[in-house]
């Protein structure tokens, strides 16, 4: 590979360049492929932090206190893109490169090439920077300790320093974190002592990120001594929406869900913010998908099931990627947001809304066993609440199908388990002993999801059809949530089961109106009244139209109240000052519009955008013919282009060659000469930059793929040191995005 790119401003001091990098790769290292590859910028709000370091270029300590504070707010990806800036800026500053090991804690590989080249600098730092080197130097060291060892011997460098420099306030709030991260390896034998650590903090500066820290601190124990820090870490770092989210925690924990709310909220605002301003999709960033979700089932404890459902939609309609967001990763926005919106359907007992989505394109039929069995389960019950038959013994089909396959899928492994004896028997063998067979064991049988679903559904179809033996088989579920259960026995007028199960009924607002709604149909009027008034003062922000809604408001004339049956939101005076929640950002992730550039085709004339404004295009930018992994793409690509095309989608090629020299992509990646693609010429990489398909820090050009809909919306991307070429996950994820109109929201 002769193709290189020598336009270079990031120079690595002391350390050997990679002989010939392939294009997109860096010039330093498997390390700076990955992670943001774009110049940072100051961004503001990311917390009051002054962490001196050895470098005669103020700029570059100002991008490393920013990273600082955008390590304490555990935003590392942006964190990543500070401290590359710091090294840009000053190439022999060690500490820029500390900082890089910091923004991978979570990925030890890179961090421990990143601290190679720290170590490389260490001898032009000052005495304290070197102690902080040479803490994660320890720290990574390769030898017999083990994990708490390691640990152990952190938190004690970090006293070192704490010691040896007593009004570092840095030194302690990072000897705080590593304490409350290591309490799995070394546990916490006194929250008290760190929380006076944190008082010196905050002392010597009271608007320092490390409330984050108070509030994980006591997280798990004793979340109201948070209740200081949850006012304040938001506003100490108003940029980072982890920050917000934190606050979420401790309100969450108090069941004060109005103002975890609003905290999510603050804190999904100022990730989507950033995001469409800095074309970033959404599970690229750091626990994003975990406050949205979080924050939907806040919004389901007070009954705001409309924007409950919003949000899960829109998590739904959020771009998916392979890397980041498929329905087969758990905590993502794609298996969030199916999960949660069938949640608050269920939950809200919206039967026909739920049936209306379970069959259109937000939550039709999926390939993954776990979200279809979910599906099915839930279309199920809507229509058994409907009354529903045939359309019921559907659902059951349609899980059979699943149990079936499910029970192919465990035969197939019993089988290769059972020809695949024990490494331990085969050594036996082989060196002449005799193997004396242990009694086979069988393991207990547990009870799939789908056979889960298949039983409540069976014994509700029975209670449909009036069938006697629906007693025994609704006795037999195991997994059916209680406020259901309840509405099953009431059917079959199984008033003592029903009784029985009254108080196991959660203790939410949705298992207030449940109980006072249950009650009042037993006849047991004082405890439905009292029970009745336990709901109200939960539900000041309850969705009015709501069938349990509507329910309560049938007691409540009944109990002859007037007016609002809810209670008046409760009165906080402990929040902290609160910023208008609209000035922090959207409340939906949506599209960020496609940027202004222009290229010219081959025959010389400049288009803007392309000349494809107005239609849905896929736009490749490749390095050029020279580049092997960018022939493979557009030969990738112009196979799947029939697929493209019947969605209406035309693709587009852009590179960085001149118009010279462009045509000799024909030759390498056409079927005889021809490609189903227009091919455009940026040799300015003008366009490049646009989309953000370019290294700004070592001057040389990214691979980007790029989907724009025909209101010139981006709704997928890629950009990276490989070129994508996932064409079958593409042309699928085109479909879907393209057949989901986009949110547009505030």
């Amino acid at each position: 590979m002769k193709f290189r790119f020598l336009l270079v401003s990031f120079v690595v001091v002391g350390a050997a360049w990679a002989d010939d990098p392939e294009p997109g790769h860096s010039l330093h290292g498997e390390a700076f492929d990955e992670g943001p590859r774009q110049r940072a910028h100051l961004m503001g709000g990311t917390g009051d932090v002054e962490f001196r370091i050895t470098t005669t270029k103020e700029s570059a300590q100002a991008f490393f206190n920013q990273g600082v504070g955008q390590l304490h707010g555990f935003w590392y990806y942006e964190a990543e893109r500070s401290f590359r800036q710091v090294a840009m800026l000053d190439p022999s500053c060690a500490m820029a490169y500390w900082g890089l090991a910091m923004a991978n804690v979570n990925n030890e590989k890179r961090a421990k090439a990143f601290l190679a080249k720290a170590t490389e600098r260490k001898g032009r730092a000052a005495v304290r920077e070197q102690m902080w080197i040479s803490t994660l130097e320890k720290f990574y060291k390769e030898d017999k300790r083990d994990k708490k060892q390691r640990a152990l011997d952190y938190i004690s460098d970090l006293e070192s320093i704490v010691q040896e420099y007593p009004d570092d306030v840095e030194a302690k709030a990072f000897l705080v974190w590593k304490i409350w991260d290591a309490k799995g390896q070394v546990g916490m034998t006194s929250r008290q002592a760190v929380n006076a650590l944190l008082d010196q903090i905050f002392a010597a500066n009271p608007k320092h990120p490390a409330h984050h820290y108070r509030i994980h601190l006591w997280d798990d124990s004793k979340p109201a001594l948070a209740l200081g820090a949850a006012a304040q870490c938001g506003q100490a770092s108003p940029g980072i929406a982890h920050m917000w989210h934190m606050p979420g925690h401790t309100f969450s924990k108090l069941r004060r869900f109005d103002d975890a709310v609003w905290q999510q909220s603050a804190a999904t605002r100022v990730d989507h913010a950033y995001m469409i301003a800095d074309l970033v999709l959404p599970d690229q960033i750091h626990n994003y998908a975990h406050n949205e979700e979080w924050l939907v089932r806040n919004l389901n404890e007070l009954g705001r099931a409309a924007d409950a459902e919003g949000l899960a939609e829109s998590l739904i309609r959020i771009p998916r990627h392979p890397t980041w967001n498929t329905l087969d990763k758990g905590s993502c926005s794609a298996s969030y947001g199916r999960t949660r919106l069938i949640e608050t359907y269920l939950k809200w007992q919206q039967w026909q809304e739920l049936i209306k989505a379970a069959n259109g394109t937000l939550l039709g039929s999926v390939v993954q066993t776990s979200h279809e069995t979910t599906r099915l389960r839930a279309l199920g019950i809507a229509h058994f609440h409907l009354n529903q038959t045939d359309e019921l013994a559907k659902a059951i089909a349609g899980l059979e199908a699943l149990a079936k396959k499910d029970k192919a899928k465990q035969d197939t492994e019993k089988k290769a388990a059972a020809s695949d004896p024990k490494i331990e028997v085969r050594k036996a063998v082989a060196a002449g002993k005799e193997v004396v067979a242990a009694p086979a064991k069988t393991p207990d049988k547990k009870e799939t999801a789908t056979e889960a679903a298949l039983a409540e559904l069976r014994a509700i179809q029975a209670i449909l059809r009036k069938d006697k033996a629906a007693v025994d088989l609704l006795s037999k579920t195991k997994d059916v949530p209680t406020e259901r259960l309840i509405r099953y026995w009431l059917r079959l007028d199984e008033k003592k089961k029903v009784e029985d199960l009254l108080p196991r009924l959660s203790q939410d607002l949705a298992g207030k109106c449940t109980k006072a709604d249950i009650c009042q149909a037993l006849g047991r009027a004082d405890e439905a009244r009292k029970t009745f008034d336990e709901a109200r003062k939960l539900a000041f922000a309850m969705d009015p139209t709501l069938p349990l809604a509507e329910r309560m408001a049938a007691l409540a004339q009944g109990y002859k109240i007037a007016g609002d049956w809810r209670a008046e939101a409760p009165k906080r005076t402990d929040v902290g000052v609160r910023p208008a929640l609209a000035t922090l950002g959207p409340f939906h992730w949506h599209p960020p519009a496609e940027p202004s550039w222009e290229a010219m085709d081959l025959q010389g004339q400049v288009l803007k955008n392309g000349g494809l404004e107005g239609r849905p295009r896929l736009l490749l930018f490749y390095l050029g013919h020279d580049c092997g992994h960018c022939v493979e793409q557009v030969q990738a690509f112009a196979k799947a282009a029939p697929q493209f095309q019947k969605l209406g989608v035309e693709i587009a090629a852009v590179t960085l060659e001149p118009i010279a020299v462009a045509p000799g992509i024909f030759e390498v990646a056409g079927n005889k000469g021809k490609l189903p693609m227009k091919i455009l010429c940026d040799p300015e990489m003008v366009a490049f930059k646009k989309v953000h398909g370019y290294d700004d820090f070592e001057e040389s050009p990214l691979h980007a793929t790029v989907l724009v809909d025909k209101d010139n919306r981006i709704r997928w991307l890629d950009v990276s040191w490989q070129p994508f070429t996932d064409t079958k996950f593409l042309v699928d994820e085109t479909a879907r995005l393209l057949s989901l109109p986009p949110v547009n929201d505030e």
